[in-house]
């Protein structure tokens, strides 16, 4: 493995805090995000041929062959009997897409018998294991069409390709495809706390992330702001999800193959619980409360946050829960607190200091969570040394941040080699360029300079520049690294307004470029200009 690698420093940074950095004009002494220069896009495994049809992500491998196949009106989707339990929601998906596409009163058929004119084939069984359980061989040929996979993902998957294919024209060129991604967790993160999105809203993501082969929503539902998510204790916000709304769209994403990850912050952003448990709140040593950190140290309030996450758990099955842990105490801050630092003596021995509360904390509700079946993740920045307690290091890191809050601080963040060398995988939330936000200041990370040089194995924090032109580090980890799970796009909604048109509009084309990187296939092009007809042609999951 590659060791972690700075490029730049940042002399005399202004004080702030991932939130306030967004869209707090006051908090930026008037910094502004630019480029970052770095490497450019890995090449994939196997060049492609250069007449891959138009597909986003773009097809790993193409070869082409002699004439091509149309849609008709008597085409049906095929499954052969063995097949047909594992695959019949994915073929009925697909007739669904199929018929709002193409008008066609597409059906689905279990048979052994041989495909007519204008079928197409579902099937498992592909006997290449390099394409693992998300690829698909795609063949099509002017008779008709078979896509065939070693999992029911990859053949929805081939699925997807096909309707892009069709979404161009009714009839596509004859060859066969293999395809594949490089990276397990592909997706958006939308911040649901600070401004509520509806079900429909939600659910139109859902089916869009799956048309780019995106498989991973976390919903971080709860902060200051809002609790967006009903519960029995009755903390939600005037606006809020119900449990219905909730199991129908982990059940959507269930059929379309994304993953919905929930969020509850904790222990810091917290004000929207707080409100409710006002008992809770951390005071400090003049009795002062800070209305959004919950102090851990009272036995009740520790029950609170695991009787919470047991409520939710059963609402969200997937393997995931994340806990935040984000922004809970600058460094310095800790010692106007000094029942932390008690509380962490007494449970952790008289070495330990106060953030080893904060970190004995994360493995408290990791063994929880695990006793549930499920693995903790967590965001990077109070990932710090601790005296005696060190993360379990089953805990997945999600690294958006190389710097405490607020900057500078005594004791920052470890960069991404050093987390993965203690044992944890992390997944590439670095702020710069995954974010987005309502409009500035800061100005958005560019989706040029995205597309055209990001990768995701290169992480970066928040990637401004001043006056000078200096800018914070960023790192690289080895692009074959296996525990790196993938990356995001963020939507927070600090700072600024917007409606939920204006935030689909915005993560729209990021979603592409996402989609796009962590597929990790050669693009088709090479610029961001060149990309968005391409965009434009392949068009959207949502009509």
């Amino acid at each position: 493995m590659s060791a972690p690698k700075e490029k730049m420093t940042m002399p005399n940074p202004t004080p702030l805090s991932r939130r306030t950095f967004i869209g707090t004009a006051a908090a930026l002494g008037g910094l502004a995000m630019a480029p970052i220069a770095c490497a450019g896009p890995a090449s994939a495994e196997t060049a492609p041929a250069p007449t891959r049809p138009q597909t986003i992500p773009a097809l790993r491998e193409w070869s082409p062959g002699s004439g091509a196949f149309r849609l008709g009106a008597a085409s049906r989707i095929i499954l052969r009997p063995a097949d047909a339990r594992r695959l019949r929601g994915t073929a009925e998906v697909f007739a669904a897409d199929l018929r709002a596409l193409s008008r066609h009163a597409v059906r689905v058929e279990v048979t052994d018998r041989a495909a007519h004119k204008g079928d197409v084939v579902l099937a498992l069984g592909a006997a290449d294991e390099r394409i693992g359980d998300e690829g698909y061989v795609l063949t099509v040929d002017p008779a008709s069409v078979s896509i065939k996979a070693r999992a029911e993902a990859g053949a929805f998957y081939g699925t997807r390709t096909l309707l892009q294919l069709l979404r161009q024209d009714t009839s596509i060129p004859a060859g066969v495809a293999r395809d594949w991604p490089r990276y397990p967790e592909r997706g958006l993160m939308v911040d649901t706390a600070r401004m509520h999105f509806t079900y429909e809203w939600l659910a139109a993501r859902i089916r869009d992330m799956a048309y780019l082969k995106l498989n991973y929503l976390h919903l971080h539902f709860t902060d200051d702001e809002g609790w967006r998510i009903e519960s029995r204790t009755g903390v939600q916000s005037e606006q809020f999800l119900t449990k219905k709304q909730v199991r129908g769209l982990v059940e959507l994403g269930k059929r379309y193959h994304v993953t919905v990850v929930p969020e509850i912050d904790m222990p810091g952003h917290m004000g929207a619980l707080l409100a409710h448990y006002p008992q809770f709140q951390l005071r400090d040593k003049d009795g002062v409360a800070a209305p959004n950190r919950i102090d851990y140290t009272i036995p009740e309030a520790r029950k609170l946050l695991r009787d919470l996450i047991a409520e939710y758990l059963p609402l969200f099955p997937a393997r995931y829960f994340h806990m935040g842990t984000d922004e809970f105490l600058p460094d310095p801050e800790y010692a106007n607190y000094p029942q932390l630092e008690r509380y962490a003596k007494e449970k952790y021995g008289p070495q330990a200091v106060a953030v080893d509360g904060v970190l004995g904390l994360i493995n408290e509700m990791n063994a929880y969570v695990r006793s549930h079946g499920r693995t903790l993740r967590i965001w990077n920045d109070n990932l710090a040394p601790g005296n005696t307690v060190q993360v379990d290091p089953d805990v997945i890191v999600e690294w958006w941040t190389d710097m405490h809050f607020p900057y500078p601080s005594p004791i920052n963040p470890k960069p991404p080699q050093e987390v993965l060398d203690q044992g944890h995988a992390v997944l590439n939330a670095g702020f710069f360029p995954t974010y987005d936000y309502p409009s500035g200041p800061p100005v958005k990370p560019s989706i040029q300079w995205t597309y055209e040089n990001w990768t995701v194995n290169t992480f970066h924090g928040p990637g401004y520049r001043d006056d000078q032109g200096s800018g914070l580090p960023f790192y690289t980890v080895d692009p074959a690294e296996p525990r790196n799970r993938g990356s995001l796009v963020h939507l927070w909604n600090s700072g600024g307004t917007w409606t939920e048109a204006d935030a689909a509009a915005s993560i729209f084309p990021r979603l592409r470029v996402m989609a796009q990187k962590t597929w990790e296939s050669t693009p088709l092009v090479p610029t961001w200009t060149e990309f968005q007809p391409i965009i434009q042609n392949v068009g959207s999951g949502t009509g």
